[in-house]
C-alpha cells in the first residue's frame, strides 16, 4: 500500500477531526482567495469602466474635487454647479476635440418622485460621448426629452415608466454594468429636461427646490485630440481659478490607494489566519503523532525507514490542508457569486480566477507542509522499541 493511500485511510478514521481541521484551513484559504479576486476585479472594473468613459479630462468647480470622485466611482449622489460658459472657453483651446456637459441632481422623498435620493444626470445627447455610444440595450427610436437611461445596477427595465418632480419618463435604454458607480447607478435624462425639473421642484412644499438654474452644469467632460498632449490642455484649463481638473490617471491612482487601504486589514487578517493555521496544524499533528506512537513504532519495526514515516505524517497534513484549500475556494466563489451584485465589479476572466484559486490551494498545501515538519520529525526520529512501549 502506498504512503498516500495509508495517509488517506488515517484521515478517514477520524473524520470529524479531519473535517474540522479542513474547515479551519478553508477560512484562511477563502480569505486569501476572496481578497485577491476582489482586488483584481476592482482593478479590472476600473480599466473597463474608464475605457468606456471616454473622457481624458473632467472639469469641475474648484471645491468639488472630492465630490466628483465620489460620484464617479461609487455613484453616490453629489451636487455642485458652475456656469456653462466655461465649456465654450475649453472648446476653443488647441488640442480639444470634444466637450460635453453633465448636470447632477437628486430626487426628493415625496409622492412626486418614484424614488427618493436617486442620482439623476442630465446629458446633452447632441454632444455626449460617454453614455450614448455604449447604449446597446435601447428602444428602436431616437432618445428624446421624455426618456431616461438607467444604469446597469437599476431594477428598472426598458419600457418602464418613472417619474421625478411630477415629470414622467420612459426607460429608453439600460447600460451594461461597467464597474464605475456613476454609470451603474445613475439615471440619465436630457439636460434640457433637467432644467425643467429644477423649475418643477419649486412648486412642491414637502421638499427643497433643486439648487441650480438654467445654464449651470456640474462637470465638463473633455476628449483630447489624437495628436494633442493632455498635460498641455490641462495646464491651459487650470489657469481658470474657478475650476479643478481631474485626469483619468488621478482617478486610477485614487482608486488604487482606496482599494489598498480598504483591503489592507483583510490582507493582515489573512496573514494572521495563515500563521495561526500553521501553528494549529503543528500542535494538532504533534498530538496525533503522540497518539500513534505504537503504530509508527510498528511501522519502523517491520522495516519502514525514518523518511517513510516523515513522508506519511507530511502527506496526511498536506492532504488535509489541500482539502481545506479547495473547500475555501469553492465556498469563496459561491459567496461571491451570491453577492456579486452588491460587490459590483467585473469578475476576472475564468482562467484568472483559476490562477488565484490555484495559488490559494498551494498556500493551503504550504500550511500543511510547514505545520507538520516538527511533528513529522518527532515521529520519524523516535526509536521503534520505545515508541511501541510508550504506545501500549
Amino acid at each position: 500500500m502506498s504512503i498516500f493511500w495509508l495517509a488517506i485511510q488515517n484521515l478517514h478514521r477520524r473524520m470529524f477531526r479531519t473535517v474540522t481541521l479542513a474547515m479551519a484551513v478553508a477560512v484562511a484559504a477563502g480569505a486569501v482567495f476572496a481578497t485577491a479576486t476582489v482586488m483584481w476585479g476592482v482593478e479590472r472594473s476600473l480599466k473597463v469602466g474608464l475605457s468606456k468613459f471616454g473622457a481624458d479630462l473632467l472639469i469641475v468647480p474648484k471645491n468639488a474635487l472630492v465630490g466628483m470622485k465620489t460620484a464617479l466611482l461609487t455613484g453616490e449622489p453629489s451636487t455642485f454647479y458652475m456656469k456653462n460658459e466655461i465649456a465654450r472657453q475649453v472648446q476653443d483651446l488647441s488640442g480639444v476635440a470634444k466637450v460635453t456637459p453633465q448636470l447632477f441632481l437628486t430626487t426628493a422623498d415625496g409622492a412626486h418622485c418614484i424614488i427618493g435620493n436617486a442620482f439623476l444626470v442630465g446629458i446633452d445627447p447632441k454632444t455626449d460621448f460617454t453614455v450614448m455610444p455604449w447604449l446597446t440595450k435601447k428602444m428602436d427610436r431616437s432618445f428624446d426629452r421624455a426618456d431616461a437611461i438607467v444604469g446597469g445596477n437599476s431594477n428598472y427595465q426598458i419600457g418602464d415608466v418613472v417619474y421625478f418632480y411630477g415629470q414622467y419618463f420612459v426607460v429608453y435604454g439600460k447600460l451594461d454594468r461597467t464597474g464605475i458607480g456613476l454609470y451603474d447607478n445613475a439615471i440619465f435624462i436630457t439636460i434640457d429636461k433637467a432644467y425643467e425639473l429644477a423649475e418643477a421642484s419649486k412648486k412642491y412644499s414637502d421638499s427643497a427646490a433643486l439648487g441650480f438654474s438654467r445654464g449651470d452644469v456640474s462637470a465638463l467632460l473633455v476628449q483630447i485630440g489624437n495628436t494633442a498632449k493632455a498635460n498641455l490642455v490641462r495646464f491651459a484649463v487650470s489657469k481658470n481659478p474657478e475650476v479643478k481638473v481631474i485626469t483619468a490617471g488621478n482617478v486610477v491612482t485614487s482608486v488604487r490607494q482606496n482599494v489598498v487601504a480598504l483591503f489592507a486589514g483583510t490582507v493582515v487578517l489573512a496573514v494572521v489566519l495563515v500563521i495561526g493555521n500553521i501553528l494549529m496544524i503543528s500542535a494538532i499533528f504533534s498530538s496525533i503523532v503522540n497518539e500513534r506512537r505504537r503504530e509508527l513504532g510498528l511501522l519502523r519495526a517491520i522495516g519502514a525507514k525514518k523518511a517513510s514515516v516523515f513522508r506519511l505524517v507530511e502527506t496526511e497534513a498536506v492532504a488535509l490542508t489541500t482539502l481545506g484549500g479547495i473547500m475555501g475556494v469553492v465556498v469563496g466563489i459561491g459567496l461571491m457569486r451570491i453577492y456579486a451584485r452588491t460587490i459590483g465589479f467585473h469578475w476576472p476572466a475564468w482562467h484568472e480566477i483559476a490562477g488565484i484559486g490555484l495559488v490559494s490551494v498551494l498556500m493551503a498545501m504550504m500550511v500543511g507542509t510547514i505545520g507538520a515538519v516538527y511533528p513529522a520529525l518527532m515521529g520519524s526520529r523516535a526509536e521503534p522499541y520505545d515508541s511501541i512501549r510508550m504506545g501500549e
